[in-house]
């Protein structure tokens, strides 16, 4: 539109030039639409027109009411031509110097709204894989497994150069990458542990050097990013694995009370038996003994009579005393757990025809709750390895070391699966394991089993001297 209006202008002071007398100098208003051209976009817009000025001044110079121009005129004109172009150098140097201070400050403010664009899509990346993962570890129904492979894949898109950003989570010997992972120097990490001592590690690295920053090629809100992922992470697995274990105990209590019930009837009806089969019939012979000897005159026939109910009330005794000391031996209660140890395992391995060392400090006097839970283990795993090892050695130690009571019974058997056993233990096939275990976890102890088949069976039992301990734990090893 300006351009439109100074072309009419143009024209207009050319026609005015053009029909005026000589002595008129109507060029010079040819400056004011050059001054006018410097409020166009285009920097050449006042040098053109300036030409276009110039050429029509000189046109203009042959005017058709005068043969020749007159010198004056001409050196008018000449100095209207050179008035307009030393008016636009003057502008020109103006405008310049006008504008030079202003293209930094304009620079820098396009460079800073560059920047601050750049960190908002940042912070937008990384919130939102927090988001994104939090939503997945709100999950329970999942499997922890399907949850950290979904996890690992987030990571990567909330990096600063997410093109060349692979992941890796690993955690209690599980580990879980995203695809086409490669070991890169370039690496950031972030490591957990969880409250049963299992350990986990997230690690983001770059394919490709990077400029550095705060932490090598990262940023130090990407450290920020990769903590919190961290301590989600932790909080998410104490939760998932402390739900897991309140199942299992719970499946483990259900299976116990069972077993328990049905363990009180057989042993009920063991000892109903016994009682009924061996010191029944036992005091029914002594009975029909006493009876002859009323009947009966002859003094050799009472002596042979009196004899064999003394045999039969010695054989009640020894089998009463025996039964008496399979349910709890007196030695415990009166000389401690390290006799009674001694004295169990020598009459068993009498009995099974194996060699048994123990390993014991002699002066070793735990609590009574203590002693009987160790000696029910001692006695748990003996009847295991009699039933099922065919072991032709045993091995038992008792030691304190520090406030804790440990305890080692180890064989040279045939071994078996842990994983499998605890699993039978678990849906009430066997009482042994399960017994086992409960009475440690009452003292707050810990219990491992390392077996193998063919390679023999460890088992190792820490129980605290005093009530303060650790939470129970079980470890196996297959």
């Amino acid at each position: 539109m300006i351009l439109i209006v100074l072309v009419g202008m143009a024209g207009m002071i050319f026609v005015l030039d053009f029909l005026s007398p000589p002595a008129l100098a109507g060029w010079i208003l040819y400056l004011f639409p050059v001054l006018l051209a410097f409020s166009l976009p285009n920097r050449m817009a006042p040098i053109l027109f300036a030409t276009i000025a110039t050429a029509l001044i000189s046109i203009g110079a042959f005017h058709p009411g005068a043969s020749a121009p007159a010198w004056p005129t001409l050196g008018n004109r000449a100095l209207t031509i050179a008035l307009l172009w030393g008016s636009i150098a003057l502008l020109r140097q103006l405008q310049d110097r006008h504008r030079t201070p202003l293209a930094p400050a304009d620079t820098f403010h396009h460079g800073e709204q560059r920047r601050l664009r750049h960190l908002f899509g940042e912070r937008v990346k990384e919130l939102t894989a927090l988001h994104r993962t939090v939503r997945l570890l709100q999950d329970s129904a999942k499997p922890i497994e399907e949850v950290l492979k979904q996890t690992v894949a987030v990571l990567p898109p909330a990096w600063q150069y997410p093109e060349i950003t692979l992941a890796r989570i690993t955690f209690d010997n599980m580990v879980f990458t995203t695809p086409t992972f490669v070991e890169s120097p370039w690496k950031q990490t972030a490591s957990w542990v969880t409250l049963d001592g299992a350990k986990g590690m997230i690690e983001v690295i770059y394919r490709e050097a990077r400029p550095p920053e705060a932490e090598g090629p990262f940023l130090a809100e990407e450290r920020d990013l990769i903590n919190s992922l961290a301590d989600s992470l932790s909080s998410y697995l104490n939760r998932r694995r402390a739900e897991l274990a309140l199942r299992e105990a719970h499946e483990r209590m259900q299976a116990l009370s069972q077993q328990l019930m049905e363990v009180q009837e057989s042993e009920r009806r063991r000892l109903a038996l016994d009682l009924h089969d061996e010191i029944g019939q036992a005091l029914t012979v002594v009975k029909m003994n006493l009876q002859t000897i009323q009947r009966c005159g002859n003094t050799s026939d009472i002596a042979v009579l009196l004899k064999d109910s003394s045999n039969v009330i010695d054989q009640t005794l020894q089998y009463v005393r025996d039964l008496s000391l399979e349910l709890r031996p007196s030695l415990l209660d009166d000389l401690g757990l390290v006799p009674a140890v001694r004295w169990y395992l020598s009459r068993q391995a009498e009995r099974a025809g194996w060699k048994v060392d123990v390993q014991a400090d002699e002066l070793l006097s735990p609590p009574q709750s203590v002693a009987i839970a160790c000696f029910r283990v001692i006695q748990e795993a003996v009847t295991n390895i009699i039933r099922h090892s065919n072991a032709t050695n045993v091995t038992v130690s008792l030691r304190q070391h520090e406030d804790d009571l440990l305890l080692l019974i180890r064989d040279n058997g045939r071994g078996f699966e842990v994983q499998k056993a605890l699993a039978e233990a678990t849906r009430g096939q066997s009482m042994g394991l399960l017994g086992m275990q409960e009475r440690i976890r009452f003292l707050n102890g810990s219990l491992s089993i390392d077996s193998n088949p063919g390679q023999g069976t460890e088992v190792r039992v820490r129980v605290p001297l005093s009530p303060l301990s650790s939470p129970f734990r079980t470890e196996v090893s297959t």
